[in-house]
This record gives C-alpha cells, sequence and structure tokens, in this order.
C-alpha cells in the first residue's frame, strides 16, 4: 500500500474543482453542516460540529465505546499506580501521522505539554491544571511506546475525562503547528486527512489509505474505523429548508438536524430518517451578570413562567424529552431529586418579579437563526409574555452567537449541548469564574466545592448524591434552565448505506458506504 507522505500531498487537487465530485458520484459523502465549524484547531474555539468532524481526522489514548464504556485507542492498554495518581499507557505499536510520521510516547507528552500551555487556549484544560479536580504534573515518555502521567492526587475520572467527545486532548503531530507555536493544519492518525475548506461553503477530509485500523467492528469512537468512502464533503448549508431539499434533490447525501414535521415527508420520498436518543441538551442560557437577572428572585420568576413539558411538546411534536436537570433518566445518577425544580406557576412569577423590582423593560433573548431554535424561542417568549415578561428575540448566525457566548455577552440565550457522557463533563462546561472563563453559566463558590468533590470521587453511590445536590443547589440559584434532551434526527439518501447513530450523538462516516444512485 502506498503511503501519503505529507499533508500538502494531500492538499493538491482535492479543492479543485468538482473532479471529486463526480466521480461516478460515490466517492464523495457530502454531508450538510447548518454553519462552518468554529475551528479546525482540536479543543480551541470549538463547537459540536468541529468536534465531530475532527473525531475523522484526530484520535486520542481512549474513547468511549458503543456501551459507554471506555476502551482503548491510539493506547493499547494502561496500568494504574500510585493509588491514583499515576497512569501508564502503552501505545499501539506503529500507528501512523498522516504525514506518515510513526506515532511515539514523545508526540503524546509533546501534546499535553501544548493542552497546558496558556497561550493554546485549550478550553478543557482546567480539567488538567488542577482548578478542576486534581493537577496534570508531568507527563513523561518513559520508552518509545510507554507515556506516563503523575497527578499532585488521585485523578479517578482521567479516563473519562481522555475519552470526552468535547475538546478530547486529541493526539497530533508536532507539524500541526508552526515553528512559532501557531496553529497550522490538524495532522492526526485517523481515518481521513484534513485537505482543506473554503469558508462559507464547504471542508473536505480525504480517506487516508495508510491508516491503521483497530480489528473488529465499529464501536462508538473506539473500534475499527475504516474508511470506505474517499472523500467527506462538510457543506454549509445554513437554511434547514435548502438542506432538506437538497437531500431530496441528490446534491446532499447526510442531513441532521431534520425537524418532526419533516421527518414524514422525506420518509415518503423514499430516505431514510434515523433517530438516535441522546444526552443532548437544549437550555436557555441565564446571564446572571446582566443587571436585569442579577436577582436571583427575577431567575426564579423566569423558570416558574416556563411549562417545560409543553414547550417540549411544542417543539418536537412528542420527539423531545423536557429535562431542567444535567442528569438524564437514563444516567445511573438519576433519582427522585434530579426532577427537583420551580413548578409552572405564573402567579409565583409575577410575585417574585414584582420583588425583584421587575417593571417590563425589555430582555433579550438570542438565539442562531436555526428553524427549531427560533420555534423554541418563540415559545418561550410567550410564556413569559403570558406571565408578564417582555422578551426581545435576536437572532443572529451560530458564528456570532459563539462570538457572544464566548464573551458572556447576552442575557438570555437559546443554546445546545452536545452529549455529555457522564454528568461531570456537563457540570465541568457550566461551573466556574465568570471573570477568567464568561462562557461558564455558574458562578457559585458552593457549586465550585459540589464540583470539586465529585470530580476526586470514584464510588458511584457517592457520585450520585453530589450530583444531585449540585442540581437541588441549581433549582434554586437558576444559573441556566434545561429545557429539553434532543434526539439526533439524521436523513440519508437511499444510496448511503452502514449509517448508524451512537448514544454519544455524532456522526461517524467510517464504515459507511455509498452505492451508485
Amino acid at each position: 500500500m502506498t503511503r501519503k507522505p505529507a499533508l500538502a500531498l494531500l492538499l493538491c487537487g482535492l479543492l479543485a474543482g468538482p473532479a471529486a465530485h463526480a466521480v461516478g458520484d460515490i466517492g464523495t459523502l457530502r454531508v450538510a453542516l447548518h454553519a462552518d465549524i468554529a475551528s479546525i484547531n482540536p479543543g480551541v474555539n470549538r463547537d459540536a460540529n468541529a468536534d465531530m468532524v475532527l473525531a475523522h481526522v484526530v484520535e486520542g489514548l481512549v474513547a468511549y465505546g458503543e456501551d459507554l464504556k471506555i476502551k482503548p485507542v491510539l493506547a493499547e492498554s494502561w496500568q494504574v499506580k500510585d493509588d491514583g495518581k499515576v497512569y501508564e499507557f502503552t501505545l499501539r505499536p506503529k500507528v501512523h501521522f498522516h504525514n506518515g510520521a510513526v506515532l511515539t510516547a514523545a508526540d503524546v507528552a509533546w501534546n499535553f505539554k501544548r493542552y497546558l500551555d496558556p497561550k493554546t487556549n485549550f478550553q478543557c484544560v482546567n480539567r488538567y491544571n488542577g482548578k478542576i479536580g486534581p493537577a496534570l504534573q508531568q507527563v513523561d515518555a518513559v520508552d518509545a511506546q510507554t507515556v506516563r502521567f503523575t497527578f499532585a492526587s488521585p485523578a479517578p475520572n482521567f479516563l473519562m475525562t481522555l475519552a470526552t467527545i468535547q475538546c478530547t486532548p486529541w493526539i497530533l503531530h508536532p507539524d500541526s503547528v508552526n515553528a512559532d507555536g501557531s496553529f497550522k493544519a490538524p495532522i492526526g492518525t485517523g481515518p481521513y486527512a484534513f485537505a482543506g475548506m473554503m469558508t462559507g461553503r464547504q471542508l473536505d477530509l480525504k480517506r487516508f489509505e495508510a491508516y491503521d485500523a483497530l480489528p473488529g467492528a465499529r464501536d462508538g469512537y473506539a473500534g475499527n474505523k475504516t474508511a470506505t468512502i474517499p472523500l467527506l464533503r462538510f457543506m454549509t448549508v445554513p437554511d434547514a429548508s435548502t438542506r432538506s431539499n437538497g437531500l431530496l434533490s441528490g446534491d446532499l447525501d447526510v442531513v441532521d438536524g431534520i425537524e418532526p414535521a419533516t421527518m414524514q415527508t422525506l420518509r415518503g420520498q423514499g430516505l431514510t430518517v434515523q433517530v438516535q436518543q441522546t444526552p443532548s441538551w437544549l437550555v436557555m442560557q441565564v446571564q446572571s451578570n446582566a443587571p436585569a437577572l442579577q436577582d436571583v428572585r427575577m431567575r426564579q420568576a423566569i423558570a416558574h413562567a416556563l411549562s417545560l413539558p409543553d414547550l417540549a411538546e411544542a417543539s418536537g411534536e412528542g420527539l423531545y424529552s423536557a429535562n431542567p436537570s444535567v442528569l438524564v433518566p437514563q444516567s445511573p445518577y438519576y433519582d427522585a431529586r434530579s426532577k427537583t425544580w420551580p413548578a409552572y406557576d405564573p402567579a409565583a412569577a409575577r410575585t417574585l418579579m414584582a420583588q425583584a423590582g421587575y417593571k417590563g423593560k425589555p430582555i433579550t433573548l438570542l438565539v442562531a437563526n436555526r428553524q427549531e431554535r427560533i420555534q423554541a424561542a418563540t415559545i418561550v417568549q410567550a410564556m413569559l409574555a403570558a406571565s408578564g415578561i417582555n422578551v426581545e428575540l435576536k437572532v443572529r448566525d451560530w458564528a456570532s452567537q459563539l462570538d457572544l457566548y464566548g464573551r458572556g455577552q447576552y442575557e438570555l440565550a437559546i443554546f445546545g449541548y452536545s452529549a455529555r457522557l457522564d454528568p461531570l463533563l456537563m457540570y465541568e462546561s457550566l461551573i466556574g469564574d465568570k471573570k477568567v472563563e464568561p462562557t461558564r453559566q455558574w458562578d457559585d463558590p458552593k457549586a465550585s466545592a459540589l464540583l470539586k468533590q465529585v470530580a476526586m470521587e470514584p464510588d458511584p453511590n457517592k457520585r450520585r448524591d453530589l450530583f444531585n445536590q449540585l442540581h437541588e443547589l441549581m433549582a434554586q440559584d437558576i444559573p441556566i434552565i434545561g429545557l429539553f434532551n434532543l434526539p439526533v434526527v439524521t436523513a440519508l439518501r437511499p444510496s448511503v448505506q452502514g449509517y448508524q447513530g451512537w448514544p454519544g450523538g455524532t456522526h461517524r462516516f467510517w464504515g459507511v458506504t455509498k452505492t451508485q444512485p
């Protein structure tokens, strides 16, 4: 098998025109995205689309399997030593990067040094620098195939943190960055290699012919990831109706975010529609630093003014499940306390907002220009208006909303969080110092203390108690309002075979084939 020697080779000719698109149409899988991905720099300025696309390019030491157990990927095995303060990973031999270099322990150590460097702006650095859980003190290449992680104190959740599907500490080749440390392009070990992008139009990934696949079957983000289709083309198509029409006309092969009303139409036209339930979560962010929302009584009033079951039903026509909690009913940590939340009570809402001194000044509700989110925002607006809370919709494109979210510059916002496969990972995304990380929703010392406890706790029963203490505290403070859990609804052309959803909620296009239409 001929090995592609460098990323430059992969870039050459791929975007030269429609040639790749014209190989009987079976050589290219065209996947619609609602917006450009936030960044090609893993874990930096990321969003769910970026995480999904890059998961085809880069890999981590471990990953979640289909059964949500943590399994080897680049690591062949590992040992936990010194009461959980030391983790030693043995790497799989002869795994190749896209530039032909062989993966070594030194590459892994280089990556973690880079992720811990504040200049990298890795969004999940606090999971490793001691701000949440124990500090990662040292990463050593013991030999070419062995890498050792040493923590300041026991790190019972380290494997889970490595396996997260949001800002995973993926392993890049050092040539992914320039000499000055600035990011260039991702050179990974995955089944596809980055092959260029045109802003506002498309991003291309080319099959890595020398991919070192694991044996066996596809298994979550672990298992066999052998690619069949030569080219993945992720096409930016912001408008929902344009995406559906593109699927019907054959200009697109895969579209997600299908609205309930559209599902039967597409099925009636002979298209495949898959529904995968996940812990993905649509929320209304509540900016507690905003003058209109600093008073907790005003935030509680907003919570009392919303009927979450009615909102879920009206938005999803039975497809969505109302849930104000980080914990999902399928979680082993979910119990009766997880249902604690201010009841729908417009009279209580009016009393609380009067106590907070609210006199009808408009509060803005930021929402991306995606049809399903505008629909949810419009229903929220009507429910709040019924209790006397004046809300104005502020519709922006997704990139603009992400920018405002990153700076904490909004009052209310409809926002979606992709599936976190352990509640700790979601709470870590929500809790923190807003001055340091404006994306944090919940800046509270009690919540931070509970988060630190659960980050250090391996016992499932104690974790359940701590998670539910966090939820009960959240139901009092209202730093965020969970609306409903979202399934991933994916529609595919009949020519696309082998696609399969999984609880992680992300697309996996390895193992997928495309036949002649």
